[in-house]
């Protein structure tokens, strides 16, 4: 097995924890000056924040950003407002109620924590209106997982009623809603009466730009250059995901340091990907491995595979004829829909690990990876195993 390598002097061990800083894959930016792109969906969150009686609901697919830019959404407003703003962010669990949910909010802002000890019968909509009236100025809450609320369709619709009380009296506190869905429906269905008051964002994957603009701020940082292909291919690799793109680039600017080289390379991101690879999460390469395997010679790794390099839709999905050009690449000869159909259905049952869900009806069937994470492990798992080479990338890009 082949011996990772590892820093050889202070220089070198200063700045490989540099890299380790600036580039965090397992946590959600919580710093204006490392936050990058999404503009359009800033300037929506922002003009909600600004008008009394508006809230907002990011959604979109898990790993996307949706928290990073959350907890950003304050620290903008402070820039250009002269006006003081407080914010909190909570997390919804799965033992969750409104009761408690709100409970853990009044604890957060100093003027609110004598609320926190009042009953569940006391924690209403009106009563929480009130509350904030009185004790609050200019505010933002913003509420992530609240999907994980959603399996109490009561706990749903008092938040409904608490944006809508919340809205009829103008009080200038903010609800950021924030959440893992297709839809605003998924996450607060029926509730008509708050349509007005709520700005719907969603949160779709990174573009490329914008993967470009993250890599160029975090690499300007450790005053390490990145070679454009590199930087494409990483971008590529992500799908999307920022967590991805941190994930590579940290390995990957690590190995360059340890070369003692100011440029990440081709050869850096290889090495980079096998790590990935390696050290995935145990569920992302159990799925992989029940999605994939067979007591007989079978093509659903290469199938997997060009689904991963489909081109998709701003929520991920995609159909099967978006699937020929990659496999015919992967397998070196043409293919139609008819040779990997089969195999697409089975990625959505049970014995393949359902890691594929399929929406629509005949003829216009669509799927999409039920774990956004798949997706570039795939891909990368596909690099590392010989399936593709960093120059097939191009051909997707």
């Amino acid at each position: 097995m082949k011996k990772e390598s590892t820093p050889s002097s202070p220089e070198q061990l200063q700045r490989f924890l540099q890299a380790a800083k600036v580039f965090t894959p397992s946590a959600p930016i919580d710093n204006q000056e490392f936050f990058a792109g999404r503009l359009e969906q800033i300037s929506q969150v922002i003009s909600a924040v600004v008008q009394k009686g508006q809230h907002v609901i990011l959604y979109g697919e898990r790993g996307v950003g949706k928290t990073s830019m959350a907890n950003v959404i304050s620290q903008i407003m402070r820039s250009f407002s002269q006006e003081e703003v407080q914010s909190v962010i909570i997390n919804c669990d799965g033992i969750d109620d409104f009761t408690s949910l709100w409970q853990k909010i009044f604890r957060e802002f100093d003027s609110l924590q004598d609320y926190a000890d009042m009953s569940p019968e006391e924690i209403t909509p009106e009563s929480i209106r009130y509350s904030i009236q009185r004790n609050l100025g200019k505010s933002i809450v913003v509420i992530d997982e609240l999907d994980r609320l959603g399996s109490s369709p009561v706990a749903t619709e008092l938040i409904a009623d608490t944006i809508k009380t919340l809205s009829d009296h103008l009080v200038d506190t903010t609800l950021i809603l924030v959440g893992v869905a297709d839809s605003v429906n998924d996450l607060i269905a029926e509730h008509g009466s708050i349509e007005r008051s709520l700005v719907q964002v969603l949160i779709p994957r990174m573009s490329m730009d914008e993967l470009y603009e993250l890599l160029d701020k975090r690499f300007s940082l450790l005053k390490i250059k990145i070679q454009d292909k590199t930087k494409e291919n990483i971008s590529f690799l992500s799908q999307g995901l920022p967590s991805y793109t941190h994930l590579l680039a940290l390995h990957a600017s690590q190995g360059a340091i340890i070369r003692n080289s100011d440029s990440v390379e081709l050869s850096d991101l290889d090495e980079a990907i096998k790590k990935a690879v390696d050290k995935a999460y145990q569920s992302i390469r159990h799925s992989h491995h029940q999605a994939t395997s067979s007591s007989r010679k079978t093509i659903y790794t290469q199938v997997l595979l060009a689904c991963a390099l489909a081109k998709k839709d701003n929520m991920g999905f995609f159909a099967p004829p978006d699937v020929v050009k990659p496999i015919s690449l992967i397998m070196n000869k043409k293919y139609r829909t008819p040779g990997f159909a089969r195999h697409l259905k089975d990625f959505c049952e049970e014995k393949r690990g359902n890691v594929l869900c399929l929406k629509g009806s005949a003829r216009s069937y669509r799927f999409r990876f039920v774990n956004p994470m798949m997706q570039p492990y795939v891909i990368m798992h596909g690099l590392a195993s010989g399936l593709i080479n960093q120059e097939d990338l191009k051909k997707f890009v």
